[in-house]
């Protein structure tokens, strides 16, 4: 059976600007706006944004430490945020952004452990966000980053059940966007890698099948990924 590599995401993060004043955030038609915060949780919200930008200029200067001091003390806040008002999507962006950084910043401190859980958590959020704004590629390429790294930190633990559904989400997402960015690179690994774990998942041959034209075709455009190279020369032949 083919074994893809397995390494933690380090995303980028420059797509993720501190929110606005969450509390401001116009409510969706047709719901209610947020109850009004007290002093003490508008004091609060307003530190969590603070220690937020404080973190992403942190981790834009390596300083993942730095990272993780800012901003686990502030997820509790972050939660309750999205608790408080759970349509609101700027709320969901500002959680699953807060919850893929202290992510990233952990694996880069070697803490591999640490990243599942917080990218399980932070899966729905962006998928939240994702289907507000279809359009935003960096928010569909985190969310098909993240799907298929929850897969294969499933695979890694023996749960093919458990990591069948995030290779499916990851699958359907990146056939959608390649359907309007085609040549989008970052997506067209990410259909690859879908398929592969679903065949390792399932052990369906057909997924194999579906991943050598697309394989064939990361090849022949030079977009192949470190993560994908050993699947593909396995499945298609060393280059």
């Amino acid at each position: 059976m083919l074994k893809s590599a397995i390494t933690a995401l380090f995303l980028s993060t420059s797509m993720l600007a501190a929110p606005a004043m969450a509390q401001n955030a116009a409510a969706p038609a047709g719901q209610a706006a947020a109850p009004a915060l007290t002093p003490e949780q508008a004091e609060a919200q307003n530190k969590a944004i603070a220690d937020f930008t404080a973190a992403q200029q942190a981790q834009a200067a390596g300083n993942h430490a730095e990272v993780i001091a800012k901003l686990e003390p502030a997820l509790p806040t972050i939660r309750e945020i999205v608790a408080r008002d759970p349509g609101n999507v700027q709320n969901a962006g500002f959680l699953a952004s807060a919850l893929t950084i202290t992510a990233n910043s952990q694996g880069a401190l070697g803490k591999i452990d640490a990243i599942p859980p917080l990218y399980k958590e932070a899966a729905p959020q962006w998928m939240k966000v994702y289907e507000a704004d279809k359009a935003n590629a960096s928010v569909r390429n985190t969310l098909v980053a993240i799907l298929v790294n929850l897969g294969n930190f499933s695979l890694t633990q023996q749960d093919k059940v458990g990591a069948k559904p995030h290779f499916e989400q990851a699958l359907a997402i990146a056939k959608e966007g390649r359907a309007s960015d085609p040549a989008n690179a970052d997506l067209a690994n990410a259909e690859f890698s879908s398929l592969i774990g679903l065949n390792q998942a399932t052990g369906e041959a057909s997924f194999l099948e579906a991943a050598k034209p697309v394989g064939t075709e990361l090849r022949e455009k030079g977009i192949v990924s470190a993560a994908n190279k050993p699947a593909v020369d396995a499945i298609l032949g060393a280059a």
